[in-house]
């Protein structure tokens, strides 16, 4: 009786130990047949129209008097007067499921003195004056792109995705096709290109789809490019260089910027080199 227990004990240490071995293959493997699976499910959409692909990009607006990270109507003013055109932006709703440009409310508590409700979720309408910049919600972002047609945006969202794109619905058709949406899933692609939504980009960083799935996924739904980490960059080039424009964030320095391009990258979301 000791004997068997003793087996099964050792066993279920065997096991334990090889599921902890091998935990990286076995979830290379999962994602691997999750991405498959969902290809395979994924209809087929129209090629979206063709856009250049920038060369830099101003990360949460670009950099404002120092400050990153803001998200600011105030950043896409001063940005866009000195040539930036292409912007990226944080999105994240609020107490009340009211979307603001913002990347997270505890930052926007500290920078703001933005209030808080029970859940850690931000209630902008009682943002105290005299901060260094307010908080813009989507509407006032969709406003301040209808009045600036050379802009394009690309968001980001840490939040629901699919319930964000189809806020964006919204804005006017003109106004959508400068609108290149972050997905982060291969499903979103469906919901992305039926929302006349501008192409749109495929973001890792949430994600661990195989660079084969996404080489596959690439060449049979276009994106615009697909953006990876810095850390990423050289497993990325080796594998989708060629294949489809690749970005990376986020970069403030431009010799490594010259880097990143010999070796394949395409352009950089940054706070700093602007235009």
């Amino acid at each position: 009786m000791h004997r068997r227990l003793d087996r099964a004990f050792l066993l279920a240490l065997l096991l334990a130990g090889s599921a902890w071995i091998f935990r990286g293959p076995l979830r290379a493997s999962r994602w691997y047949l999750q991405g498959r699976i969902e290809l395979a499910l994924l209809s087929p959409s129209p090629a979206p129209a063709p856009v250049p692909i920038p060369r830099r990009i101003a990360h949460a607006g670009g950099a404002y008097h120092g400050l990153a990270y803001t998200n600011a109507r105030e950043a896409l003013e001063d940005n866009y007067a000195r040539g930036a055109r292409w912007f990226e932006m944080d999105f994240s709703s609020d107490a009340h499921g009211r979307w603001w440009a913002v990347h997270d409310w505890k930052d926007a508590h500290r920078r703001l003195g933005i209030p808080l409700d029970g859940d850690g979720l931000g209630l902008p309408e009682q943002q105290p004056a005299g901060a260094p910049f307010r908080l813009v919600d989507v509407e006032g972002v969709l406003a301040w792109l209808g009045g600036h047609p050379e802009a394009r945006l690309i968001t980001d969202t840490k939040d629901d995705n699919g319930i964000f794109l189809r806020r964006l619905e919204a804005a006017l058709p003109e106004v959508r096709s400068r609108i290149h949406p972050q997905i982060y899933r291969i499903p979103e692609y469906a919901l992305a290109r039926s929302s006349g939504l501008g192409a749109p980009i495929f973001t890792t960083y949430r994600r661990r789809y195989p660079w084969s799935v996404l080489g596959r996924f690439a060449r049979q739904d276009p994106v615009l490019a697909v953006t990876v980490t810095l850390e990423e960059v050289p497993d990325a080039c080796r594998a989708l260089a060629g294949r489809v424009p690749l970005l990376t964030h986020t970069v403030n320095d431009a010799a490594e910027e010259a880097r990143l391009a010999r070796i394949g990258i395409a352009g950089i979301y940054t706070d700093d080199l602007l235009p």
